[in-house]
């Protein structure tokens, strides 16, 4: 028995320990992932569900993921673009503020352009002067630290950089562009489907973690005995 208190034994026995831990700390939190998966999932199909809201008259109204309609103007002066792919191809989205009646705006993820147009705004994907009507999808939108000057290119859509170079406020959320009425004069933007939302393989790796969490448990053991008894 004294074997196994030596110091490289003991630091064994803490390896061993503090692998188990970190196992299932690492399931547990793929667990996590998976359930703020699902609960997405759910509020897009249940939002999928209720009637089309228009804006901006829908106050105090939960916007998440609703099928909205707004008319107003598009403002390409301060126009930005997102990594985005469309079929596998590189490009961008296109973001636009649309200023509605009211004086306040919200961004259009209006369509995909190929990488080439990499300057905002996109002169091929220019939209109609004047009042439009736009119907689309509400997404969350990312936050992050605001820049001195407003990108033309962004890692994913934050509102709150698009708002800080605004001389209007600016919804927090956005809108992803399904139908315009009049509609898209060119063949760009290329309306795209709001973002896919899948569970992801969470739950495999909470089992793959789990797992090495079972075999330490079960193999340490095993171990320690046959050295015992060599």
């Amino acid at each position: 028995m004294r074997r196994l208190l030596t110091p490289r034994w003991i630091a064994g026995h803490l390896l061993a320990v503090a692998g188990v831990v970190a196992f299932i700390v690492f399931g547990f939190w793929q667990l996590d992932r998976h359930d703020q998966k699902r609960e997405i999932k759910e509020g897009v199909e249940a939002a999928a569900a209720l009637p089309t809201i228009a804006l901006p008259d829908a106050a105090g109204v939960d916007l998440t993921y609703r099928s909205v309609v707004a008319a107003g103007e598009y403002d390409t002066g301060t126009e930005v673009l997102v990594f985005r792919a469309l079929d596998g191809v590189s490009g961008y989205h296109v973001l636009t503020p649309l200023r509605m009646a009211d004086g306040t705006a919200i961004v259009v993820d209006r369509g995909w352009v190929p990488l080439e147009y990499d300057r905002p705004p996109v002169a091929p994907a220019r939209p109609m002067e004047g009042s439009l009507l736009v119907t689309g999808v509400v997404w969350p939108s990312a936050s992050g630290d605001i820049p001195e000057t407003l990108p033309p290119i962004m890692k994913r859509v934050d509102t709150g950089v698009i708002d800080a170079f605004t001389p209007y406020p600016l919804m927090d959320p956005y809108l992803v562009l399904l139908e315009q009425d009049p509609p898209v004069p060119g063949e760009l933007p290329v309306i795209a489907s709001p973002p896919e939302v899948s569970l992801g393989p969470h739950l495999g790796y909470a089992g793959q973690w789990f797992l090495f969490a079972l075999v330490v448990l079960v193999g340490y053991p095993i171990l320690l005995r046959k050295t015992l008894r060599t």
